[in-house]
């Protein structure tokens, strides 16, 4: 028998206790969503680049073409035929370093940065980051430093902008070389993709600014890992640090439609070299064959042992194909 002095005590419940958990729950996410949108959209990072002095440039000797559009960033060697280099997208005219002394022995090149790469910079507020714009950008640089006709040559991105402008302007373009090229209406990697989404792309660009960060990019394009030095990183990462070029890298994701050149190849008649990394995880090989499958005056040259940036990887064969290719130009 239980006696009253026996019963256990009565717990008493407060009010509110089992209710007061989804309050907390809902202000982490609030504050985890407000965290978010101010990286997103507030907060800038260092431009810690702006600091970098480049042993490249300081040999090579920067130049700028001023324009309505830009003032563009260039180098320049040699003399011939003229040949323009495009700065790879996301990078700078370091992407080209090896082929300028090789090119300048038989060709005047210049190796510039368009809008949103490298150390041009943007002077038109309105400048739109989409394919007619950056096709427009390489006619304006063009003018500016007064080529009439040119070789052509662009590696990812910048082979696509390269593509366009001789789709427009046949007349202008003699030759014209896409290595590990843009220009197929198909999906980029996941990585790439992802740059699309408001809120992702713009956090995802600023936290990929970071030293270290542009070093794995490097390393994950490139197959001989020897060629991604300390110098090497050092030129790729400074001008990614600049805020115009963080914010042109997720416009111009969401921006480039490749639709319309896709369409255009098989009336693309300018001689075309499609140069490819057999092992590029960025733009598959496969890619290169249906370049040239679609061209009706391309020659293909698919390099074993390089990524998606040949030049840098492989650039002993690059330009030996390179210069053979443009020993016609003209």
């Amino acid at each position: 028998m239980v006696r009253p002095d026996d019963t256990p005590p009565t717990r008493v419940r407060r009010p509110g206790r089992r209710r007061r958990w989804p309050r907390v729950l809902a202000a982490a996410l609030a504050l985890l969503v407000a965290v978010t949108l101010f990286g997103a959209y507030g907060w800038q990072p260092a431009e810690d680049g702006r600091a970098f002095r480049s042993p490249f440039l300081a040999q090579a000797g920067s130049r700028y073409a001023d324009t309505p559009i830009a003032a563009f960033h260039y180098v320049k060697a040699g003399s011939g035929s003229p040949v323009i280099l495009l700065s790879p997208g996301g990078t700078s005219v370091i992407g080209w370093k090896d082929q300028l002394p090789a090119l300048a022995r038989d060709h005047t090149v210049y190796v510039v940065d368009l809008p949103g790469q490298g150390y041009t910079r943007l002077k038109d507020p309105g400048f739109a980051y989409d394919l007619d714009a950056m096709a427009a950008a390489v006619g304006s640089f063009m003018d500016a430093v007064g080529v009439r006709r040119a070789a052509l040559a662009g590696n990812s991105w910048s082979g696509g902008w390269a593509l366009a402008f001789a789709q427009r302007h046949p007349a202008r373009v003699s030759r014209l070389a896409l290595l590990d090229a843009t220009g197929l209406d198909l999906p980029g990697t996941w990585m790439w993709e992802s740059l699309k989404l408001p809120v992702v792309g713009e956090l995802a660009v600023k936290l990929s600014s970071g030293r270290s960060a542009v070093e794995s990019l490097a390393e994950g394009m490139m197959v001989n890992k020897e060629r991604v030095t300390a110098q090497l990183v050092d030129e790729w990462w400074a001008p990614m640090t600049f805020h115009e070029n963080l914010r042109a890298t997720y416009l111009l994701e969401r921006r480039l439609d490749w639709g319309p050149t896709e369409r255009a190849l098989p009336a693309t008649r300018t001689p075309v070299l499609v140069l490819w990394g057999e092992q590029d995880t960025v733009q598959p090989v496969e890619r290169a064959r249906r370049f040239a499958e679609l061209l009706p005056d391309a020659r293909l040259e698919i390099l074993k042992g390089c990524g998606h940036a040949p030049q840098l990887d492989c650039p002993e064969p690059v330009n030996r194909h390179l210069r053979a290719f443009f020993a016609a130009s003209g």
